[in-house]
């Protein structure tokens, strides 16, 4: 038990910095290591990603905000949306049994990516256009839902859809609608987790997980914030593609091998 409970900080910080260079919530990692590794359900495993995602989000947005990066238009949109799709997907997950979550769980980041990873790929070259300041069309509203429920019901961010969808279909500026994202996932994440924990299982045995994933989680956001501002946005759109592709991979690899 205790051996756990340090693991917890470390792979908190891990997926915190991913989620700060990468503009995605990182949870399908967490949500991993609390199924497999620390033998909770979907629900709850869930709910205490969105904690921690919500933690390493307001690190990075403090950074994000400074440099200007943020969005604030498409932050309310997002937020909107991304708050009642959170809301849908956390009651779909309470009746979801934690056994078919598992086995759907993989497939979702592995799609996902794939569809990221080709469009970062094919459009390395491509011209990047600046986030617009006054509209969004209806498809950004549209994505925004879909990404909510997602997030509701895995545990991850909202970053997978959105992100991949404004910078490859919109071609929008990955740092700005990245550094967007990340502060909604602020509101929406921490919305979500508590959605989840609070009527299921604020009990010690979760309670005692969230002071460890809050350390952890700040320190890696604040390193993945610092790191990301100096890192080329072509770049950061395949890293975001490899890292959702790896998680889903590994997911249904674990669940089909029984590791």
């Amino acid at each position: 038990m205790i051996s756990l409970l340090l693991l917890v900080p470390v792979v908190a910080a891990l997926v915190a910095f991913i989620s700060n260079m990468a503009g995605i919530g990182g949870g399908a990692l967490l949500v991993l290591f609390f199924l497999y590794a620390m033998g909770l359900n979907s629900v709850s495993g869930s709910g205490l990603s969105l904690i921690t995602i919500a933690t390493s989000s307001i690190i990075g947005s403090y950074s994000n905000i400074r440099s200007g990066f943020v969005n604030f238009r498409l932050f309310r949109i997002l937020l909107l949306t991304g708050l009642s799709g959170v809301f849908l997907g956390s009651l779909l997950s309470f009746a979801v049994p934690t056994e078919i979550f598992k086995g759907v769980f993989g497939f979702i980041p592995l799609v996902i990516g794939s569809f990221s990873l080709f469009f970062a790929v094919a459009q390395r070259k491509a011209k990047i256009h600046a986030v617009p300041q006054k509209r969004f069309g209806y498809d950004i509203w549209s994505m925004g839902v879909a990404a909510g429920i997602i997030s509701g019901f895995t545990g991850m961010g909202i970053g997978g859809i959105t992100g991949t969808y404004m910078t490859a279909i919109r071609k929008m500026h990955p740092k700005t609608v990245f550094s967007t994202i990340i502060l909604a996932m602020v509101i929406t994440s921490l919305f979500g987790g508590l959605l989840h924990l609070g009527p299921v299982s604020f009990s010690g045995n979760t309670l005692i997980y969230i002071p460890f994933l809050i350390i952890g989680a700040s320190l890696g956001a604040f390193i993945g914030a610092r790191v990301s501002g100096v890192i080329k946005s072509g770049n950061l759109r395949l890293f975001q593609s490899l890292v959702i592709i790896s998680t889903g991979i590994l997911a249904i690899l674990i669940y089909f091998t029984g590791l």
